[in-house]
Parts: structure tokens; sequence; C-alpha cells
């Protein structure tokens, strides 16, 4: 009876009918236990691997655990007797030997969450004997949870030296800090290098420059690529522009990117995850929308889907909501990125410090390359009055982003708000130097703006903003050149900008104020104090979060960053050393 069971196990599982097998080798495996006499060791080695396997497939995962284990106790005690069935039993299907035995083993662990033992059963396995999907998972594993960089980064390189496009692991090891000039040697010299991939030095290249957060410089290499070879308007390429974008600041130029990979690929989360965030910063509502409302009809809910539900939610500011469902898209995923730094926003708006820290340094294990990161601990440490904190994290992050104008635009307005008159004199070089980076950087325009009208420098000003809003047209702009023009008394162009302000976005209040202001009857006499407190008004603006003040959403337009206000008890929150080494840093 045993054998015909046995016979009928073995087609079964060929014919993948994996629920029946598992039925059929519990019935064999209580039969051998009765009749011991029956149970010889081969017997019992095959039923575990049919009944374990089965289980895998079927994603039974803790029974499948169970089954695993015993086959391998089994297969050891066979391999201490030299038992001869062993090899004709590992042979019958290419995963019944060892090394496949036990990376299913570890998957069943991965997929419970019990990586620890995941990593336990892939290193049991002698590193000869490790194919790459097990140096690729094992390596995955240690840099996941953060324990050995250097053993992931080993196994890493494993995984290159058989498969030298794994461009999975290529791109793990410059995220990992290895050298790109490393990883492409250690590519070209590969057993079995393939021919013409001249191009993968260059992707190299362009993930390395991403993890050194030099992020414009990256999105040049991608388009290096994108026009150059014949894998134009690929969606992998084009999301990794769109990235760079976006880590750089640049919304408008990452919406474009982000948006044509979506529509290569809808299921593409890489695109879709940030692109819900610059719709949030481009103010595209609506587009925000309408891309939730087709992922909601996906039945099965991944942790993108979370995360996108939570940024619809935290644009409309539902604040409640969204946390919620960045807490799912964080239980299902813990390394999503963008709901780490979603959970640390909207911390941070509610005055939750000391959680939103926790959000923004778990973020920094993931993607230490992310500017927001720096930002939000910035922003975290200014709001718990940890002066010295604060001042060490805005000097790290110039430091890291040299080449960002979002960088030098947090920093110049540190010093806007230091009650050091030189640093203050100081800002304007520094908003000047972002400028020669990128001329069209809309808080860095708005800043300078506001430096050139506070010194009188009004012509100035107002021209540096016309000559945004043809380029940049945001209602935020708009507004800020009404508020000049009406304290300059030219009342008809102030209502002109107002008026283009509210088309388009008709709640602006700052807007609407201007417009209610304009029309008193003794303008003149009466709002002349009015106007000039509402270009500092936003200082005082405790609701608004303050993430946002230098983002293309233009919120640095509101002209002062609520996270850098002095208070009473507290002359001046930056020390002098503190700017000024910094400063002398950006001038050498």
């Amino acid at each position: 009876m045993e054998t015909v069971l046995l016979t009928n196990i073995k087609k079964l599982y060929e014919n993948e009918l994996y629920g029946s097998v598992i039925t059929a080798s519990s019935l064999l495996n209580t039969l051998l236990q009765n009749e011991r006499s029956l149970a010889t060791p081969e017997i019992e080695y095959n039923v575990l691997l049919f009944h374990a396997n089965s289980c895998y497939q079927e994603k039974q995962y803790r029974m499948a655990i169970k089954q695993f284990n015993a086959a391998l106790l089994m297969r050891k005690f066979m391999s201490r007797y030299k038992n001869a069935h062993l090899t004709t039993i590992e042979s019958t299907y290419e995963h019944f030997g060892e090394t496949e035995t036990r990376y299913r083993l570890a998957m069943c662990h991965k997929h419970l969450g019990e990586n620890s033992q995941a990593i336990s059963a892939l290193q049991a396995l002698p590193a000869k004997g490790r194919s790459p999907k097990v140096h690729l998972l094992l390596a995955k594993l240690i840099h996941h949870s953060g324990s050995n960089s250097s053993e992931a980064i080993l196994n890493y390189k494993e995984v290159l030296r058989e498969c030298p496009m794994a461009l999975e692991a290529i791109d793990a090891l410059l995220e990992l800090g290895v050298d790109g000039i490393e990883v492409n040697s250690l590519v070209m010299n590969a057993s079995t290098v393939p021919k013409n991939i001249e191009w993968l030095s260059t992707w190299i290249k362009g993930h390395a420059q991403l993890y050194s957060r030099k992020h414009m410089e990256a999105s040049k290499t991608f388009q290096s690529i994108n026009n150059k070879t014949k894998f134009h308007q690929n969606e992998n390429l084009i999301t990794l522009i769109g990235k760079c974008f976006y880590y750089y600041g640049n919304s408008t130029q990452a919406q474009h990117y982000l948006e044509t990979a979506v529509m290569l690929n809808p299921y593409n989360w890489e695109a879709i995850m940030p692109l819900a965030v610059v719709f949030e910063y481009n103010q595209k509502l609506q587009e925000l929308e309408k891309l939730t409302a087709q992922l909601t009809n996906i039945h099965e809910f991944t942790s993108g889907h979370w995360f996108v539900l939570a940024q619809s939610f935290y644009a409309n500011g539902k604040l409640d909501k969204a946390a919620s469902f960045a807490n799912k898209a964080l239980s299902v995923n813990p390394r999503n990125v963008e709901a780490q730094l979603l959970r640390g926003k909207i911390c941070l708006q509610i005055r939750r410090h000391k959680d939103a820290i926790y959000f923004f340094r778990s973020a920094q294990c993931i993607a230490n390359y992310r500017f927001e990161v720096y930002k939000g601990l910035f922003h975290c440490y200014v709001g718990m009055k940890r002066a010295k904190e604060a001042q060490t994290m805005c000097a790290l992050t110039v430091r890291y982003f040299r080449e960002s104008p979002r960088s030098l635009v947090m920093f110049a307005r540190t010093l806007v708000n230091s009650s050091h008159p030189n640093a203050k004199k100081s800002a304007k070089k520094v908003v000047a130097k972002a400028l020669e980076i990128d001329e069209h950087y809309a808080p860095a325009v708005a800043l300078m703006a506001e430096l050139c009208h506070s010194e009188g420098e009004t012509q100035e000003a107002i021209a540096l903003l016309k000559k945004q809003v043809i380029i940049y047209p945001h209602y935020k702009l708009f507004t800020m050149l009404g508020d000049i023009l009406a304290q300059e008394k030219d009342l008809n162009a102030a209502l002109e900008y107002y008026t283009t302000a509210l088309s388009n976005e008709p709640t602006y209040q700052r807007a609407l104020d201007g417009v209610n202001a304009l029309g008193k009857a003794q303008w003149s006499s009466n709002t002349k104090n009015e106007q000039d407190t509402s270009m500092t008004s936003s200082a005082n603006q405790d609701d608004e979060w303050p993430i946002e003040c230098d983002e293309p959403s233009v919120e640095a337009v509101e002209l002062s960053s609520p996270a850098v206000q002095n208070d009473d008890d507290e002359s001046d929150t930056f020390s002098d050393p503190f700017w000024q080494d910094v400063n002398a840093e950006l001038t050498n």
C-alpha cells in the first residue's frame, strides 16, 4: 500500500495538484508511523519532501517549515550512514537537493517575517554550495536587517561573479557605499561577461551618483542612456530619471517623467509612490484623486496602495486617516521610505517631534541619500529647542548636498532668522549660490525676492518674480508679486496678480485678503501696515507644516520658516561659529 500511495503522490506532484499531495502525504505519513516496519528512510524522506514542497506552493508556510526541517534532519541521518538512495531521490527533482530545500525553508521564514531564522537556514549551507539566488537572498536579508553590511556586500559580490547582469545586486552594492569603480570592475571581470554591455558602465555610474546624493548628475547620466541607446523610453530608465528629479527637488520635471513611467506600466510602484507625492507638491489634487481612484479598483492591496491612499488623505488635510493608512503601508513593507517620510511629516505637523524623529531616522537607515530625511530631522530639533542638534543637522545637510539648491535655501533661511546682522548679510550670498545651480528653483527665487525687497531693492525683487512666473506660474508667487506691488501703490497691477493667483487657487486666503485690502476706502492711510505685516505673517502660521517650506510647491513663498523662529528666552537659535564655518565651506 505504501508503494502505491507514494507512486500516486509523485504523479499528483508532477501534475501540480499540491492540495491533493498534502492530504495524501499526511495519510502516508500516518501509515508509516503506525507501521514502522514499512518505514524506510528513503520513503520517509520522499514523503517529507513532497509534503513540504506542496505546502510551500500552497503558501502554508508554517507547515512547510516543519516538514522542511524534518526532511533536513532525515537527510542528515541518511548522509551520515551513506544511504545509497539519497542521491537518487535528490536527482529526481532539481528542488529536492539540500540547497533548494534550505532556500525554500528560508523563503518560508521570510514570508512570516522571521528574517533571523531565514538567515540561519541559508548560512548553514557551505559557501561553495550556495547558488547565486541563495547568495542574493542571504545578502538581501542581512542588508535589510542592518546587522552586518560587510557580509551582505560579500554575498552581493558573489552574485555578480556568476551573474554580472544582476542589476539588483549592483544597485544594492552601490547603496551600501561600495565605490562605483569597484563595482564596474567586478562586473567587467566576471567569468561570464556578456557582449555589448557598454551601457552598463553608465548605468553603474548613474546609480553611484544617485546614492552619493548627486541627484542632478545622476539624472543626466540616465538621460544619456535613454537618448543614446536603443533602450529609449524604457520604463525603468524613465522611472530612474523621474526619481532623480524628485530627489533633487525639481517636482515639475519629476512629474513629467514619473507620469510617463506610469503610462508605460500602470503597476510600476517605483514610479507611482513618488508621483503621488509630486502631485501633492505641485497642488495637482485632482490628478492625485484620479490616481487613487484607479488604484482602489485593484483587489490586492500592497504597501504602495496603502501609501497612495495615505498621501491622498494627507493632501486633503485628513491627517488621522493619512497616518492610519501610512501605518498599514509600513506594516506590509517596513522599508517603504515614502511611508516613513509621510509619517514623519504628519508627526511633525501635529508637533509629536519625538515620533517624527523616529520615522525620519528609520527612513535614514534605508535611504540616507534623501534630502527630506535631514530636513525633517532639522525641523524636529528646532521644534524641540535642541539648538545644538539642529545646528549639526543643518550643517550635515549642506555638506551632504553641496550642489543642491534645496540645502542652500534651508541654510539661508536659518541665516535670515538669525539675530546676528552678519549672518543675515551672508544669507543673500547663499541664495545667490543656489540660483547659480538652478536659476529657476522657485524657493530660491522667492527668498531672493524677499531679501531684495527687505533691503529696498524692490524693482529687482519684482523683476525676479515676474521672470519666474512666466516659467513657473504658481499662485503663491503671483500673490507675492501682488503684496510687493500693493506696497508700491501700484494697485491695478497688484489686483491683476491677486486675481491671477485666485484663478489658480480660488481658496488661497492670502490672495483673498490682498484683494479685500485693495478695496478698502482708506487704503493709503489704513492698510500700509497691514500689507507690510502680510509679507512676514507666515512666520506665525504654526499650523503650517514647515518641512515643505522650500519644496517646489513654493511653500517657501510664505517667506519665513516657522521652524527657525526665535523665542524670547533664546536670543539666537544658531551660534556664530556654526553659520560662519558652514558659510566658509561654501565659499571655498
